[in-house]
């Protein structure tokens, strides 16, 4: 890709800023996000009055209502991406639901890869503590390990943890959204993290007016609520949702509601202030995502990940078949005793002259008549 293009591409991330035009998009990410912070707040009371493990299922009911509606919403923004027309709520809703697993086993996969990287490193490490050849293996090994980490942390916050979602968002498996995020992390890395950088500055940008908005907003109206309402103590902190919601302090029980519905509204402003950026940026990623994908050989990366896949599943057969051969050789060990003690057995009730079996208690033999003691 030539520099003309690169800042092409660059310049047409301002057009995620329309994303904030998408209602609803906008309005499902608010509405997880309210209704997640009603669950946390649940979740706290619940935590200290009831048990602390009903508290914790609340939280977690929180985080799955962000994590789904965001992926809900930017589900649909992907579909403003690639065709200028999003899908309804209830259907990004249902696909969300039913492939919301894949960017998590992504998300793990890639985890496992980075603690395999750094297992392979302390290994390396490791043998530079040999005596007389540590030291010079050292002096490569270093440098080695400082670009390769390097790299891959930077992959990690540039490549692949923005542009997972969007892989996914597509319509990728698993499969295919880690080989596409591995085949643009080797191929288009600079130029991703360039576009990133750009995306994060018109962030930055739009989430100063929205903040300068809102703050402008709560101190006109928190003055006038002060001065009509007469509610005391009703500060910045409290108006953003910030404060306490107890009446304790604030000059009894219609303090109290007031100051409660105070702390509920700003918390829908904080909310509102929130949303906004993180549609632009969402919108950003899947522009940088659709950009980068194009042109990049994703056919050989799919390989190579699926040959590594094999190689690792044969070498679980073949630790699992050596696991197996040693349990039988074990058992066969236990039970070879055991066969021991019944042929003797065996041996033990037999006519010492003809060698017929005779059963404990019988005193002749039934085949020749010797008398048995």
């Amino acid at each position: 890709m030539s520099i003309q293009q690169q800042l092409s591409q660059s310049a047409s991330l301002l057009s995620a800023v329309d994303a904030v035009r998408n209602w609803r998009a906008a309005a499902l990410m608010l509405a997880s996000f309210i209704l997640a912070g009603l669950l946390f707040a649940l979740g706290g009371v619940v935590g200290q009055q009831v048990h602390v493990a009903l508290g914790a299922v609340f939280l977690l009911l929180g985080i799955a209502t962000v994590f789904y509606g965001v992926n809900a919403a930017g589900i649909m923004l992907m579909d403003e991406a690639q065709s200028g027309a999003s899908r309804p709520i209830l259907a990004a809703v249902l696909t969300s639901l039913s492939t919301g697993h894949r960017l998590v086993l992504v998300m793990l996969l890639v985890g496992l890869t980075y603690i395999v990287g750094l297992l392979a490193m302390a290994l390396l490490l490791f043998v530079c503590k040999l005596p007389g050849l540590g030291p010079l293996l050292f002096a490569f090994v270093f440098p080695f390990s400082v670009v390769v980490s390097g790299v891959a942390v930077f992959a990690l916050y540039a490549v692949i943890t923005p542009l997972a979602a969007p892989a996914i968002w597509s319509g990728a498996s698993t499969m295919q959204g880690l080989s596409r995020l591995a085949a643009i992390a080797r191929q288009r890395i600079v130029m991703v993290i360039l576009s990133m950088i750009v995306l994060l500055f018109i962030c930055a940008v739009v989430g100063s007016i929205i903040a300068g908005i809102m703050l402008t907003g709560t101190m006109v109206a928190g003055g006038l609520s002060t001065s009509i309402i007469s509610v005391s103590g009703m500060d910045l902190n409290h108006l953003m949702g910030m404060g306490g919601m107890s009446g304790s302090g604030y000059g009894g029980s219609s303090d109290s509601g007031h100051m409660a519905a105070g702390a509920f509204g700003g918390g829908i402003v904080w909310a509102i202030a929130l949303t906004l950026p993180a549609m632009v940026y969402l919108r950003g990623c899947c522009q940088v995502y659709l950009a980068n994908i194009q042109g990049v050989n994703v056919d050989d990366m799919a390989q190579q990940l699926r040959g590594t896949l094999d190689a690792a599943k044969r070498r679980a057969e073949e630790i699992k078949a050596k696991g197996e051969a040693m349990a039988s050789q074990q058992a066969q060990r236990f039970e070879k005793p055991a066969e021991a003690v019944s042929v003797q057995a065996a041996a033990a009730h037999q006519c010492p002259a003809c060698q017929t079996p005779f059963a404990r208690g019988d005193l002749f033999c039934g085949g020749c008549g010797q008398q048995l003691k």
